[in-house]
């Protein structure tokens, strides 16, 4: 069955989608499928398109990308770019193995052992990639620009997830009563984050058409707030549900975490991906006025 989103798929929007309407779109289709939705936006849109990116060695020996759990393992040989385009982050590339399976990995900079040779030759073996920085190559590139649009997607996503663990901590065979308590607990803080987070973004406009560089700042500031408030909800659940009796059996808040581990991974560093524009601290952000996050 196909869940039910609202007016619009999540594939359907973008940059040039209000900011108000990209929240309430994904934070929906978060609470319904988690997964899901981080495979159709990541599908859709190469949010690692306007990173610096290495160049995979096809002949030496095929790079590869196994998927342990939780992530991928990349092991070959790649060309780094200049020196002076490197940042903190670039993107290694994969040959595409099979339908659906990322191929282009978001890696720190200060993870990848040093460069040898004229043309600054890399050489990894198992380097572990979280699946949160995991993207399609083929998949509409955003601008640097468009960073605001990857900001509200995930912190949506992040948030509906969260949501969803509370329903399901909720329910009767989750653990009882004791349960039950702490999932309320748990949807009182995500729901006054929901709601504080739509007011700001109420009146925004896209991340394509007239969002100032103050307000983007002031942004990037608020949005990882969200994400706080979800790995927060994550490790109490998590915790919570270490002592439920399922006679054996994975209980089912750990497959829903487990599942949506990328969408936990990308939200705790999405605004570090893709910095704001005009680069600036959290503290001279925070001076302004983050209610409204309007222009």
């Amino acid at each position: 069955m196909t869940p039910a989103y609202g007016d619009r798929h999540p594939r359907l929007l973008g940059p040039d989608t209000r900011l108000a309407e990209v929240y309430a779109t994904f934070e929906t289709a978060g609470h319904a499928d988690p997964a899901g939705t981080w495979q159709a936006l990541t599908g859709a849109w190469n949010w690692a398109a306007s990173l610096p990116a290495a160049v995979c060695d096809l002949d030496f020996p095929g790079a590869t990308a196994r998927p342990p759990p939780g992530g991928f393992t990349l092991s070959g040989l790649w060309t780094l770019p200049a020196h002076e385009q490197i940042g903190p982050w670039l993107t290694l590339p994969v040959p595409v193995t099979g339908a659906g399976e990322p191929d282009l990995f978001v890696v720190a900079s200060k993870a990848l052992p040093k460069a040898s040779g004229a043309t600054a030759l890399v050489r990894l073996d198992d380097l572990y990639v979280p699946a949160g920085f995991a993207t399609h190559a083929a998949g509409a590139p955003l601008r640097a620009g468009d960073a605001t649009f990857l900001w509200t997607a995930v912190a949506a996503l992040a948030l509906g997830t969260g949501r969803r663990i509370t329903d399901v901590l909720a329910a009767p065979h989750a653990g009882g009563a004791a349960s039950t308590r702490a999932a309320a607990e748990l949807a009182a803080v995500l729901h006054d984050e929901r709601l504080s987070l739509a007011a700001a973004l109420h009146d925004a406009p896209s991340a394509r058409h007239g969002l100032s560089a103050a307000a983007e700042r002031r942004l990037a500031v608020r949005l990882p707030r969200a994400g706080q408030a979800v790995q927060h909800v994550v490790a109490a659940a998590y915790q919570h549900v270490l002592t439920a009796d399922l006679g054996g059996a994975c209980h089912p808040v750990v497959s829903l975490i487990e599942a949506a581990s990328p969408i936990l991974q990308q939200a705790r560093y999405t605004t570090e991906l893709l910095p704001p524009g005009g680069r600036t601290s959290s503290r001279e952000a925070d001076h302004g006025d983050d209610r409204r996050i309007s222009g």
